[in-house]
């Protein structure tokens, strides 16, 4: 196995690793692009054309249970009990959109683009702002907040609700399974720990199906009432358990928590680089669209995706065989130097900024990219617009958590002075 500076080897599921992938990034880059991780049991790929080339060609790969089977790979008895547990107590947990193929996935990712796509989004605006001048109306004359728990989760979670029509008091129960969802996904957990979080999502479960049945019988204009009553194309009506997924990990979880994860990155960012601070701060209209696609690139939230071999994959002298798990570390392929000069830094003159793969590439892009810039883009407006002098608050490290697929801070505290 390939092994970083201090002797240890690199695996996806080292904590150490997750916490700080650089080093481990840029070995695999130039020395494994094409990588066994023996204790993870998958093959990790990491330059950005390889990754395009396996996203866009449908025949090599496939997401179709893939995170099912990964489950199943490293602790069959555990992802049994799991399964058991939702099934006695709750709704089965349904596959996510992105573990679809073909005409199942196109069918259900047809069911949000009218809600999400770019012309779309734009309307949302008003709503945006007035969430994010509430949130930051409460913190604001204190110079200084967590920006994770008073700002970026609460943001990117009401729009969310907004947009499936839950009232705000959604926001505690989305929450909550949020967090175990995110510690559950890190594959980081011990089996007592999972299936405790396994519960706390059962009863997210048990109170979005009330929202569900709601709008079964009183159908709205919003987005959850579209998911409960609309056909697909193929005639087929969702079942509840599929409806639960799509509210619970499609939109809530991967929709909030990648923005608020990375809300909270580009602050860091400037908290940390004065000059960067102070290069925004001059063109701020000028500078925000790259800055936060230089964010996207740098510290994508999502980091990795999974995916099945589905024949013998050839490439840079190793063969991935048929049926084999493989971890595509988009991470890893936006801070490659082939692509992106001087990866490392943040460019606001940089051309091919928006090229990153933090949303993926190919028919499994993520649906709601235009809705989650708009959001950056309102975000960062309305906390640049009323404070100045962002900094780290004393004693605040910013150390993300380790997670082997999405990268963001459990808290930031920072100072700032009002403007």
């Amino acid at each position: 196995m390939l092994k970083l500076d201090n002797g240890k080897p690199i695996s996806i599921l080292d904590p150490e690793i997750s916490q700080c992938p650089y080093q481990a990034y840029e070995k695999l880059l130039e020395e494994a692009p094409v990588y066994w991780d023996e204790i993870a049991k998958t093959y990790t790929i990491t330059r950005y054309e390889d990754i395009r080339m396996l996203l866009k060609d449908p025949t090599l790969l496939t997401a179709e249970h893939a995170v099912e089977k990964m489950r199943a790979v490293n602790d069959p008895e555990r992802a049994e009990k799991i399964k058991q547990i939702f099934a006695s107590e709750g709704w089965p947990r349904a596959r996510p959109i992105g573990n679809y193929e073909g005409a199942e996935h196109a069918e259900r990712r047809g069911l949000l683009e009218p809600f999400l796509r770019a012309g779309k989004v734009k309307e949302y605006d008003p709503m945006l702002r007035e969430i994010a001048d509430s949130l930051i109306d409460k913190f604001i004359d204190d110079g200084g907040c967590d920006l994770v728990n008073q700002f970026s989760e609460h943001f990117s979670l009401l729009v969310i609700c907004r947009l499936v029509g839950a009232p705000d008091e959604a926001i505690e129960h989305v929450r909550a399974a949020a967090a175990v969802m995110l510690r559950n996904m890190s594959m980081l957990q011990s089996e007592e720990e999972e299936i405790e979080g396994a519960r706390v999502e059962i009863a997210a479960q048990h109170y979005f199906k009330g929202l569900i049945d709601q709008y079964r019988a009183e159908p709205n204009d919003s987005l959850l009432s579209a998911l409960i009553n609309s056909k697909l194309p193929s005639g087929a009506v969702m079942n509840d358990s599929e409806i639960l997924m799509f509210v619970m990990l499609d939109l809530f979880f991967a929709g909030a928590e990648t923005t608020a994860k990375a809300i909270s990155s580009g602050i860091a960012m400037l908290a940390v680089d004065e000059k960067l601070a102070a290069r925004l701060e001059a063109d701020r209209d000028g500078n925000l669209r790259t800055f936060i696609e230089e964010v996207l690139r740098q510290e994508p939230p999502a980091t990795t995706l999974f995916r099945i071999a589905l024949k013998d994959i050839d490439l840079h002298g190793v063969t991935i065989p048929k049926g084999a798990w493989v971890t595509l570390r988009s991470a890893a392929a936006n801070r490659d130097p082939r692509m992106f000069a001087c990866p490392a830094s943040i460019d606001l003159d940089r051309k091919n900024a928006a090229q990153h793969l933090g949303f993926g590439s190919g028919v499994h892009a993520c649906v709601g990219a235009p809705l989650a810039r708009r959001e950056l883009t309102i975000a960062f407006q309305a906390l640049l617009s009323r404070m100045t002098n962002i900094r780290l608050a004393p004693g605040e490290k910013a150390e993300y958590a380790p997670h082997i697929h999405l990268r963001g801070f459990q808290h930031l505290n920072i100072r700032f002075d009002k403007r």
